[in-house]
């Protein structure tokens, strides 16, 4: 079933007003500092599925921070369901399905600009594609993997991310998977094996035959580290020449794939062979292929992994409950597991310390509505940070299917993602009522409205709220002097979704929010900086810091 109609005067883009970031001051002066460092470390990217070739889902960059705040949305006038969204700088690329009617595949590729949301160009005579890959200021798209798709328009295009313009295609090649740019290469595979193509082109660099393992549900299923592409069905080819380097020899569908820390983790399933329960996490040697470890006490689902700081962090979910885990990288064994209070269902991804998951709160009561939840827990011990259920008034939504988030895209302090109707077994539906939103980040705790309960019951749900000051420098150093610059950071700080407040020139009066301010060295005396945190549940704790002068 298809129907355009229903979109045609839905182009108005929803900016809503949240609460203005502390960007005076101190505070702003730490967040340029930041951000600029970010810029020349070669951050505020997210180039392609999981970010880019590594597939890790994990990114030095901060999401919104302390917490968030809606910046815009959007009608995606379409679905994004499982694709993700693609972000250099401040410019956001969306690969939409605008139609997903029998034998009517179509789609279009966005450029928007990711402070306001406002279209940069669009390219609609394409069909659905899926995540789009980055590299070299040329996207390249994949179309969608549908059995009644045009043979003649299936295959790969590559735009110019400026423009739109199409710089070259390579079509009537279905099935294709999601590519990885590296090494000056654009890598995928298809029926017909695994590929190099040239990025400037679309010729072929080396073709390997029956490479590639394209399994129903591994759209992502290659990535690349250190100069060797690795592929769902067990294989490892040479990135310069496509040799094969290794190759598993049972026969296997490994599936979705992330390589880092000299290993590359499969997400196995057994649902070739008829057993879609059967599902566990591989560990295998980057060098040789063999298998150094394996995790199987997981529910049936079988997403994409993300790895960071030496920690791999799936979500277990199954019709009852949803469980994030992280697992020790280099032994598998269970580091920490949190029982959330929504229902989550996207790939976690991993942001400067934070792990973020998409799904939805479908509340006991009947005074509150279902809604679309981001989850945001700590990556060192899996406690929730916040969770914001996104606004979608003013939105298509559907009545029966309320509003799920999907995978989301963090960069330079925002964070991107897209809704489907959740559990909606219709396809027309997802085209109809999905949505785009963009957070950024905000001082102050979201309101109630915008807030779920707090996670189930357990051992450490409820920790003791305690504040806490880093200094930078050390404030006992004998070398500070009138008009240096302190940083103070709050990050330290015990407890559950944490506001923070400072009087930062000692007059009893709170001037200052979030986790880090800048204050500086009196001319003479002393100033006392006072913090005050504030968890979820109202309960405070506040400390201070003497800044003196020499």
């Amino acid at each position: 079933m298809s129907d355009r109609s229903y979109s045609e005067n839905r182009r108005t883009l929803l900016k809503t007003v949240g609460v203005a970031l502390g960007a005076v001051g101190g505070a702003g002066q730490v967040a340029t500092a930041d951000r600029a460092e970010r810029r020349r470390s070669g951050f505020e990217a997210w180039t392609g599925v999981r970010l880019g070739p590594n597939r890790t889902g994990a990114t030095d960059d901060r999401g919104p921070t302390p917490f968030p705040a809606t910046d815009w949305r959007t009608d995606l006038e379409g679905s994004m369901y499982d694709v993700e969204p693609v972000v250099a700088g401040e410019t956001v690329y969306l690969a939409v399905t605008s139609d997903n009617g029998p034998g009517e595949q179509e789609g279009y590729v966005g450029a928007y600009d990711g402070r306001t949301g406002d279209r940069r160009w669009k390219r609609s005579d394409l069909p659905a594609t899926k995540t789009p890959s980055l590299g070299d200021g040329t996207l390249y798209v994949v179309t969608r993997d549908y059995e009644t798709s045009g043979a003649e328009e299936a295959g790969v295009y590559a735009l110019d991310a400026r423009s739109g313009d199409i710089e070259w295609t390579r079509l009537q090649q279905p099935h294709c998977t999601t590519p990885v740019v590296a090494d000056d290469r654009v890598y995928l595979a298809n029926e017909r094996g695994a590929f190099a193509l040239d990025p400037d082109t679309g010729d072929t660099v080396w073709h390997a035959e029956d490479v590639g393992g394209i399994a129903e549900r591994a759209e992502g299923a290659l990535s690349y580290a250190d100069g060797t592409v690795f592929f769902s069905d067990g294989t490892a080819l040479d990135a310069d020449t496509g040799s094969v380097e290794w190759e598993v020899d049972d026969d296997a569908i490994l599936g979705n794939n992330v390589a880092g820390d000299e290993r590359v983790y499969f997400v196995r399933t057994d649902y070739v062979d008829g057993d879609d329960d059967e599902v566990r996490v591989e560990a295998r040697s980057m060098a040789d292929g063999r298998v150094e470890w394996t995790h199987d006490e997981m529910n049936e689902r079988d997403g994409r992994l993300a790895l960071a700081d030496g920690r791999l962090f799936l979500l277990d979910s199954s019709d009852d409950s949803s469980v994030v885990k992280a697992l020790d990288a280099d032994t598998g064994t269970v580091t920490w597991t949190r029982t959330t209070s929504g229902k989550l269902r996207s790939d976690p991804t991993v942001a400067d310390g934070t792990v973020y998951v998409g799904g939805w709160y479908a509340p006991t009561s009947a005074d509150r509505e279902s809604r679309a939840l981001v989850d945001a827990s700590s990556a060192s011990t899996g406690r929730r940070k916040w969770a914001y259920l996104l606004d979608s008034d003013g939105l298509a939504t559907s009545p029966e299917n309320p509003p799920a988030a999907g995978t989301p895209a963090v960069v330079d302090g925002r964070l991107y993602i897209a809704t489907y109707p959740g559990e909606s077994t219709l396809d027309y539906r997802y085209v109809r009522y999905s949505n785009f939103h963009a957070l950024r980040s905000a001082d102050r705790r979201p309101g109630e409205e915008c807030r779920p309960p707090a996670d189930p019951p357990g051992d450490d749900r409820c920790p003791a709220v305690e504040a806490c000051i880093d200094a930078m420098p050390d404030l006992d150093s004998c070398g500070l002097e009138p008009g240096d610059a302190i940083e103070l950071d709050a990050s330290c700080s015990a407890g559950r979704e944490l506001g923070y407040e400072w009087d930062t020139d000692g007059d009893g009066r709170y001037d200052e929010f979030g986790s880090c301010v800048r204050v500086t060295v009196p001319d003479c005396g002393s100033v006392t900086v006072r913090l005050g945190v504030t968890d979820a549940r109202g309960r405070t704790d506040a400390t201070a810091v003497t800044i003196p002068s020499e």
